[in-house]
């Protein structure tokens, strides 16, 4: 009896999982769909066949879940409500909850592929709104389809058939048939995962025995942190007490610029000391591949005998590190608010995860917009925590290393914890992620001055933020301090991209090339160096890998495209110093696999700062000296290309030598 009763507990768990499944699988193909277009752009045959495989696991283990909590329900139903219906009204909930769900995928789908954001913000439909009405529509088909549902169960439940012996035999051999299919697809994807996973850890350079005397490499990056908004740099708020401090005994770089405008392809520039165009990782979930899979810097220390180790706390630049086919004998994402630990990186750095975050992210922002009390006021990415866990790397490290701490503050939200709010915004201003949103701070129904005044209100709790990250920072060196191993390392601090506030908009990406997005800090304190520079070397983020290449003894090869940063032993000679050219791209609307016509690309020089849109041949030239560097917001710039046309033909034959890949043919003035 009891053997008898398991196997129909059995037989309805697969029942209930089929249901699940079939408006999942729908939705799945739907996905895939929808981002068909990202494999066109960054992702080779064998990214697209993990990433699909990767999405329908997941699919799959929601199928599961879904599954044994509603068998579970049925259970307590039966135990505790004596009704003998518990499961079919499980079945026509997850029936016709599916079907909702489904229809919502379709309907979102084709929304998102055919209707151009820019054509609703024509008529002042702003993406907030664009999304909270697309959550609107799902709630909506969700409550019909109940009712639709509930209809239906309640006309069988009157019209009740019985079933003969012949169609239950072939009914159990058609659910049979769909579960052997739904598990061999289930272990075919996860085959082709683990694949992936294992094949991902495998180093093939050469790897020279552990050397003595080989000084340790420390870098540490804040994500989004503008070197205008820290107090070391001019800003008037004292925004980062502990980097001043820290600064005091280094090389501070005042003219230090990002390759790019957002993470991926500003890691990456520092990951191979290439710039974007010429690694082709110019997209968000951008990878390495073939030969560049070993042209990195964590490669070439790794087989020189380093060990090492990174924690990163932007997951949008785990794909890319995890491609990196083992080169980092530890490679951790950085712990979320709540969690013991190092979080294990593996699955964050497969196609397809960066898509399932976000999507999570999204519907959080979106659910806060709805319900009040879903709203976070707090960052889940605190920088206390990666820090915490860079503490662990250290103390286990076995001979020289090589880390590199990639902090998630200051980047957007902006939401520092209890000790450091309220320092520069008061109490009641900006609590939450959802008050943030951009669209909701430049909304085009607010005059110019409230606009303006609310961007400088999220820049003050962006300035909170960065204390917040400040405080971390100064903690773990203090932490080094007491470890004794500052005497044998080389400390780099930076940032992957700034952050801009302008009087009409604010965040970061994109093709305008703000100082206040692209100018970041680059401070340089060696072994045992006390005495600290102030320098105005024009560089940017190409510098970084052969700076650490030329500290650790390491030749530079020919495929690094940058320069290593002079010592603080080195004498400055100004001529030489406005030689030197920053450069940063926007290539985000080109596809990797095909020449780069589109997009944005920039070169700083010592006094100007040269723009050109590469589709368009627009050229635009920018005095530096107008720019301010202190508290106020950057304003409007003035174009000074006629005015100085040498400069403007200097810094464009310059770019045209540069980068032969890119199509620079044609000028148009703007």
């Amino acid at each position: 009896m009891k053997r008898a009763l398991n196997t129909d507990k059995i037989d309805q768990f697969k029942k209930l999982f089929l249901c699940a499944n079939t408006p999942i699988i729908i939705t799945y193909a739907l996905f895939i769909t929808y981002r068909i277009h990202a494999f066109t752009y960054y992702m080779m045959i064998g990214d697209f066949i993990t990433y699909a495989c990767f999405v329908f696991i997941s699919s799959q283990v929601l199928c599961v879940i879904i599954s044994a909590l509603s068998l579970l329900g049925v259970c307590l139903a039966e135990k505790f409500g004596h009704t003998d219906r518990a499961f079919e009204i499980a079945l026509t909930i997850i029936l016709y909850s599916g079907y909702s769900v489904s229809l919502f995928a379709f309907a979102f789908s084709m929304e998102r592929v055919f209707i151009d954001q820019s054509v609703l913000d024509g008529i002042g439909i702003t993406p907030v709104v664009r999304a909270a009405g697309e959550m609107l529509i799902g709630v909506t088909i969700f409550v019909l389809m109940l009712i639709r549902g509930a209809t239906s169960y309640r006309a069988q439940a009157v019209n009740k058939t019985t079933t003969t012996d012949l169609d239950a035999d072939v009914a159990e051999k058609r659910l049979n048939r769909r579960i052997f299919l739904a598990s061999s697809a289930s272990a075919l994807a996860t085959a082709t995962v683990g694949s992936r996973l294992v094949a991902g850890n495998q180093f093939e350079m050469p790897i020279q025995g552990r050397r003595d005397g080989l000084k340790n490499i420390l870098l540490i990056t804040f994500d989004a942190l503008s070197a205008t908004d820290m107090s070391c740099y001019g800003y008037g708020l004292n925004t980062t007490p502990n980097i001043d401090l820290f600064a005091n005994s280094a090389d501070v770089y005042r003219n230090f610029y990002a390759c790019s405008t957002y993470t991926t392809p500003a890691i990456a520039t520092i990951l191979t000391g290439r710039y974007p165009s010429n690694s082709g990782i110019y997209h968000l979930a951008g990878m390495l591949h073939d030969q560049n899979i070993y042209r990195t810097l964590p490669a070439l220390l790794k087989s020189a005998g380093y060990e090492t180790t990174a924690v990163f706390g932007n997951p949008y630049a785990m794909p890319l590190m995890g491609s990196t086919h083992g080169a980092f004998d530890h490679l951790c994402a950085a712990p979320r608010a709540g969690w013991t630990g190092i979080a294990p990186s593996e699955l964050q750095e497969l196609p397809g995860m960066m898509d399932m975050i976000d999507l999570g992210t999204r519907v959080g922002t979106v659910s806060g917009l709805v319900v009040p009390a879903f709203r976070q006021m707090f960052s889940e990415t605190p920088p206390h925590e990666t820090f915490e866990a860079a503490k662990t790397l250290v103390s286990k490290a076995d001979g020289p290393f090589f880390l590199w701490i990639h902090v998630m503050a200051p980047h957007a939200p902006y939401l520092p914890s209890e000790e450091f709010r309220y320092r520069f915004l008061p109490q009641g201003v900006l609590e939450t992620r959802q008050d943030m949103l951009h669209p909701r701070i430049v909304n085009k129904t607010k005059s110019k001055s409230q606009i303006q005044a609310d961007i400088e209100d999220v820049r003050l709790r962006y300035n909170e933020w960065i204390s917040e990250a400040d405080d971390a920072f100064g903690k773990f060196m203090s932490f080094m301090d007491k470890s004794g191993r500052m005497g044998e390392t080389m400390t780099m601090v930076s940032a992957d991209h700034g952050e801009f506030f302008a009087p009409n908009t604010y965040g970061h990406s994109g093709g305008t090339f703000h100082k206040s997005l692209i100018n970041v800090p680059m401070i340089i304190k060696d072994a045992g160096q006390n005495t600290g520079r102030q320098l105005a070397t024009v560089a940017d983020q190409t510098a970084i890998a052969p700076t650490i290449l030329k500290a650790a003894g390491i030749e530079q090869p020919i495929w690094m495209q940058g320069s290593p940063l002079r010592s603080a032993q080195t004498i400055i000679r100004e001529p030489f110093e406005s030689a030197n050219l920053a450069v940063t791209q926007y290539f985000v609307r080109n596809s990797k696999f095909e020449p780069i016509t589109k997009g944005t690309i920039g070169a700083v020089s010592s006094d100007y700062q040269y723009v050109r849109n590469i589709s368009t041949g627009e050229e635009k030239l920018f005095s530096l000296r107008e720019v301010s560097s202190g508290n106020e917001l950057e304003g409007a710039r003035t174009d000074v290309k006629n005015d100085i046309p040498y400069e403007l033909h200097h810094l464009r034959h310059a770019l045209t030598a540069k980068f032969p890949e890119v199509m620079l043919t044609g000028a148009k003035n703007g």
